[in-house]
């Protein structure tokens, strides 16, 4: 006899969404990552490297600056009960105390229109690019930078906050600083590592002083932050060097940052998508790799569940904020999220407050300094027409989402 396929269930109430980030689908932003990929320096880096600049300039992206009543109709064809969008600063605030009316009206529109079609509405204050007056002070390496931030963030919970359910302060802050301020390969592009110390130090007090900010003037309101929390696991559990790297990858990249906003959270939103293999020599990390992403990253769904048990020492709830792959032609991302949200599941079960599970992204955009071509999006958009069409792994997605279960 045929054993039947389990069916697993999800708690009632549970976070079904997708995310997107403002300046990667938006398009039209004048902000320090637009005037960084059109610098006669990055473009001449592009050539130099045989590449087509076009393929990496963000431009009009996926102009749902436009077309944001499109992206609201994909996330009710996709049955999601929840929308991560972001705000862009540079919009927002494109001189310094200056605010744009028709920006606050465009986010408005959009958050009004989700929110009376039953979306959850999760904002994300600051996902990685700043206004160009802010980045002529240098950028979060000012502690100016926090208090221009923290002015940023209390109008737009005077324009915004009745519409928002929850608020993300900061979109993996340490990205930002490792790329910006040590590999110097996005913009302000240094490596400095005393620039890095100030950054760290403004990123977390901008998180703690935001979230006190927002809760005077919307006392119930939910705030978090996403962190990119990666899976270090010794290559060789017996081999004590190797667990003790594994630990101090872990206390650098993932625990530092946490550990200084720990006590000014409300949620904790995960962005997972690397698991990294440690060796006691360098490089350090060896992948086995049995399987990889179009960008080479190792899928590791068991990682999903290993550190969403290392993030239950915080005793918060988790929503996974991000995970999701490049997968231009479409044909492994359904079981991804299936073996994703096993994994999940499997952490609920043992106890981990999960409350929702975003996948990254909503539709194909614009992937920072990677340009255009990995696909992560449920969605397809033609890059000339902008016209969107809901891949096989989408309408996978929106049954698990109207059914609550896998």
């Amino acid at each position: 006899m045929e054993k039947k396929e389990k069916f697993l269930k999800f708690p009632k109430d549970f976070l079904w969404g997708a995310s997107t980030s403002a300046y990667q689908i938006e398009g039209g932003t004048v902000n320090d990552w637009s005037q960084w990929e059109t610098s006669p320096k990055r473009l001449a880096d592009l050539k130099k490297r045989g590449l087509n600049q076009r393929d990496f300039i963000c431009g009009q992206a996926c102009d749902s600056f436009n077309r944001w009543k499109e992206d609201v109709e994909l996330v009710k064809e996709l049955n999601l009960n929840s929308y991560r969008l972001g705000l862009e600063w540079a919009r927002l605030e494109p001189r310094e105390g200056e605010f744009d009316e028709e920006a606050i009206k465009y986010y408005r529109r959009l958050l009004t229109s989700l929110k009376k079609s039953g979306i959850k509405t999760v904002v994300t204050l600051w996902h990685w690019t700043n206004p160009t007056w802010i980045a002529d002070i240098g950028g979060w390496a000012n502690k100016k930078t926090v208090i221009y931030y923290d002015l940023y963030v209390s109008r737009v919970c005077r324009e915004l906050g009745d519409l928002v359910d929850y608020w993300l302060t900061l979109n993996e802050p340490t990205i930002h600083l490792a790329n910006g301020y040590l590999k110097g390969n996005f913009p302000p592009n240094k490596r400095n590592i005393f620039s890095a110390f100030k950054v760290f130090k403004n990123l977390i007090k901008a998180h703690n002083t935001a979230y006190r900010l927002i809760h005077t003037q919307i006392p119930m309101a939910k705030v978090g932050v996403t962190c990119l929390y990666n899976d270090f696991t010794p290559a060789r559990r017996w081999f004590l060097l190797e667990v003790f790297l594994a630990w101090l990858f872990d206390f650098f990249n993932n625990r530092l940052f946490l550990g200084g906003i720990k006590k000014n959270l409300d949620f904790i939103g995960l962005d997972y998508y690397f698991h990294d293999r440690i060796i006691w020599h360098p490089p350090f990390i060896k992948n086995l790799n049995k399987e990889t992403t179009d960008l080479g990253w190792e899928i590791y769904q068991i990682g999903m569940y290993d550190v969403l048990k290392k993030l239950q020492r915080y005793r918060q709830p988790i929503i996974v904020m991000e995970n999701g792959l490049a997968d231009a032609s479409d044909a492994k991302r359904e079981k991804f999220i299936v073996d994703h949200l096993r994994q999940i599941h499997r952490a609920i079960s043992d106890g981990v407050p999960v409350k929702g599970y975003f996948h990254w992204a909503l539709i194909d955009n614009f992937e920072w300094a990677y340009g255009w071509a990995p696909k992560f999006g449920l969605v397809a958009v033609d890059r000339e027409t902008f016209e969107r069409q809901v891949k096989p792994s989408g309408y996978a997605y929106a049954r698990i989402c109207r059914d609550n279960e896998i």
